[in-house]
């Protein structure tokens, strides 16, 4: 077993493609991936004895000074790594688990990149070939809500704060209207990200909201207020899955109700979709992990795994920085 970083040259390049379509990755998809920078996103195959792919994922790499960084891709929940696991047995369903995650540690060590911070999705519960290199195992959080559950459960499933201010949206004629514009949801994102000063990778954002973002593979809602839209939510459709990435308001003409309403629309949208769960991506900010809390998910646990070299340290304690990124 093996893993080798890939590009649209390599001989295993046709075989990955067939894999991803065949298990719907869209974190790994030529689509998605073509909203990074060439130099910054990596794809990678792991490959059998047989050099057959049997699975992949994706990291984003980046220069500050000269150090480099190696991170989840912005915007993507996780580094998307999905392996096909053929063993029968628990024991050796759990022994080629741990041979995959190996070769994928060892991969990242032998990068020997001062800084390294990866998001791995749900599915992976074990970081142990990590932790024996050294890495520092962090567990994420998200909220998620199960769409099986009908319309009037959802509802009483919301906080009573975020019922009154869906109620209140309504009563002040609040208007929300499903939107493909990808400039409009572009100008009030934007807004929000630059007001909290975390407008980053802006490109990334045009690249997903004007060349990706299509009715097959997303959906937005927006509230309007005297005819001017003051809030958004913009989701992807992954696989079974509707996944909240953006949010945005207009601070000059807000109302308490405008985004917990898109929401609330958001929610209904991949219902009767026919999704299965509906997930706000997670925060550890306390506010906002509040803020996804009173939707009435479930909580769900994710790991990341995470190191940083002493000489990088050094030079952060030096320049006072507490965050590289």
């Amino acid at each position: 077993m093996k893993v080798e970083k890939i590009n649209s040259n390599s001989t295993s390049y046709p075989a990955l493609q067939k894999f991803i379509s065949k298990h719907d990755l869209l974190f790994n998809s030529e689509e998605w991936l073509k909203n990074y920078p060439e130099r910054g996103i990596i794809q990678c195959v792991i490959l059998n004895n047989n050099n057959d792919v049997i699975g992949c994922f994706t990291y984003f790499q980046f220069k500050k000074s000269v150090f480099k960084f190696i991170i989840s891709a912005p915007y993507s929940p996780d580094i998307d790594l999905f392996f096909v696991n053929p063993a029968e047995s628990v024991v050796g369903k759990n022994s080629f688990n741990k041979d995959v995650l190996e070769a994928i540690a060892n991969y990242f060590e032998a990068l020997n990149v001062p800084y390294i911070n990866i998001n791995l999705p749900a599915a992976i519960i074990d970081t142990q070939p990590f932790i024996w290199k050294g890495y520092t195992s962090k567990t994420r959080y998200s909220y998620l809500i199960d769409l099986s559950l009908s319309k009037e459960k959802l509802w009483e499933n919301l906080s009573s704060e975020k019922r009154k201010s869906v109620n209140k949206a309504e009563k002040d004629g609040l208007v929300i209207k499903e939107t493909h514009d990808p400039e409009l949801i572009y100008s009030l994102v934007i807004k929000s990200l630059e007001r909290n000063d975390v407008a980053k990778n802006k490109i990334i954002i045009k690249n997903i909201l004007f060349e990706f973002a299509s009715k097959r593979n997303s959906f937005a809602f927006v509230a309007y207020h005297n005819d001017k839209p003051i809030g958004v939510t913009f989701c992807l459709i992954d696989k079974t899955e509707a996944v909240y990435l953006f949010g945005g308001f207009d601070s000059d003409n807000k109302h308490h109700g405008a985004g917990v309403s898109c929401m609330w629309q958001s929610i209904l949208k991949a219902k009767e979709l026919g999704l299965k769960h509906f997930d706000f991506e997670g925060s550890m900010d306390p506010k906002i992990e509040r803020y996804f809390r009173e939707f009435g998910g479930e909580l769900i646990a994710y790991l990341s795994v995470h190191k940083i070299k002493p000489v990088l340290k050094t030079f952060l304690a030096l320049k006072k920085h507490n965050n590289p990124i």
